[in-house]
C-alpha cells in the first residue's frame, strides 16, 4: 500500500511544478510584452520629435524675408503635347508664422494676368484668391477647396502652402540616398480631423537633404493609399555668388495616376529683395 500510496504523489507533484512553471511563464511573458510595448511606444515617440525637428530644419531652410522669382511652368500630357506658360512671383515673411505670396501669370494670352494672392498661416486656414481676367472676377479659395489643381498643373493649392506644422505628423523613417544626397526620410500625416477631412493625400513621404535641409523628393498618396504624385528637385545652387543660401531651381511634378506632367523652371531667383505692401493686397488682383 505504502508502495501505490508513492506512485499517487509523484504526478500530483509533477502537475504542481507543471502549473507553477507555466504561472511563471505568463507573468514573465507579460513582462516582456509590456517591455516591449514600452521601448515601441519610446521608439515612436522618438521618431516623431526627430521627424518634426528635421521638418522645422526644412521649412527654415527655405525661409528667406522676401522672394522674386520669373519662372516657366511646362505642362504635359499623356500624349506628349506640352502646354508652356510664364509666372512671376513675389513672397515675402510677415512673422514667423505668416508669409504672403502673390503670382501673375505673364504668357501666354489665355491666362495673362491671371492672378494668386496667398496669405499662408502656421496655426489658420490660410486665405487665398484668385482673379480670373477672363470672368472679371476675384475667387476665394476656401480651406475644403485646398485640394483642387492650380490653373491646369499638378499642384494643387495645398501643394503650394508651407510645410504644416501643426496639423501633420512626421516621423523620422530612416535615412536613404537621393541621387548622391544622403537624405532624412519622413514619413507624415495629417494630425487633426478637420486636416484629414481637407487634404488630399493620406500620407506624403520626404526625402530632404542632410546637409542642406532641401526637398529632393516628396511621394503624395492619395485616399485609396495609392501613390498618386511624385515631385522631385533638382539644379541645386546659390541664387548669386555673394549669397551662400541654396535653392532649386528646377521642380517636376509627376501624377501616375492622369500619366500628367508639370515642370517649373527658375529664370530669375532673387532673395531678400524689396517689395512694397501694396502688392500683397486683393486691389493688386486685378492691377
Amino acid at each position: 500500500m505504502a508502495k501505490t500510496h508513492r506512485s499517487m504523489r509523484l504526478p500530483l507533484s509533477r502537475s504542481l511544478r507543471s502549473s507553477r512553471h507555466s504561472s511563471l511563464r505568463r507573468v514573465v511573458f507579460a513582462i516582456v510584452c509590456v517591455a516591449l510595448a514600452s521601448v515601441g511606444s519610446r521608439a515612436i515617440a522618438e521618431g516623431e520629435a526627430a521627424g518634426l525637428e528635421i521638418a522645422k530644419k526644412a521649412d527654415d531652410a527655405r525661409r528667406a524675408k522676401s522672394e522674386h522669382q520669373v519662372l516657366t511652368m511646362t505642362l504635359e500630357n499623356s500624349r506628349g503635347q506640352t502646354r508652356v506658360r510664364t509666372i512671376e512671383a513675389w513672397d515675402r515673411e510677415m512673422t514667423e508664422d505668416e508669409e504672403q505670396r502673390f503670382s501673375r501669370f505673364l504668357e501666354p494670352a489665355d491666362v495673362k494676368d491671371t492672378t494668386l494672392l496667398t496669405y499662408d498661416y502656421e496655426h489658420k486656414d490660410d486665405d487665398i484668391w484668385l482673379f480670373l481676367p477672363a470672368l472679371k472676377k476675384v475667387k476665394r479659395i476656401l480651406s475644403s477647396n485646398k485640394s483642387d489643381y492650380f490653373m491646369g498643373s499638378d499642384f494643387t493649392y495645398e501643394d503650394m502652402e508651407n510645410l504644416d506644422l501643426v496639423n501633420w505628423a512626421y516621423t523620422l523613417a530612416g535615412t536613404e540616398t537621393i541621387d548622391g544626397t544622403e537624405c532624412h526620410a519622413l514619413d507624415a500625416v495629417p494630425s487633426s480631423d478637420q486636416e484629414k477631412s481637407e487634404t488630399a493625400y493620406s500620407k506624403v513621404k520626404y526625402w530632404i537633404g542632410v546637409e542642406d535641409n532641401l526637398f529632393r523628393k516628396v511621394d503624395y498618396y492619395d485616399k485609396k493609399d495609392r501613390l498618386s504624385k511624385r515631385l522631385t528637385t533638382a539644379d541645386i545652387h546659390t541664387t548669386s555668388p555673394t549669397d551662400p543660401r541654396k535653392r532649386a531651381h528646377k521642380l517636376t511634378m509627376e501624377s501616375f495616376l492622369t500619366k500628367h506632367t508639370t515642370r517649373l523652371e527658375m529664370r530669375k531667383l532673387e532673395l531678400d529683395v524689396p517689395v512694397g505692401d501694396e502688392l500683397f493686397s486683393q486691389r493688386s488682383l486685378r492691377e
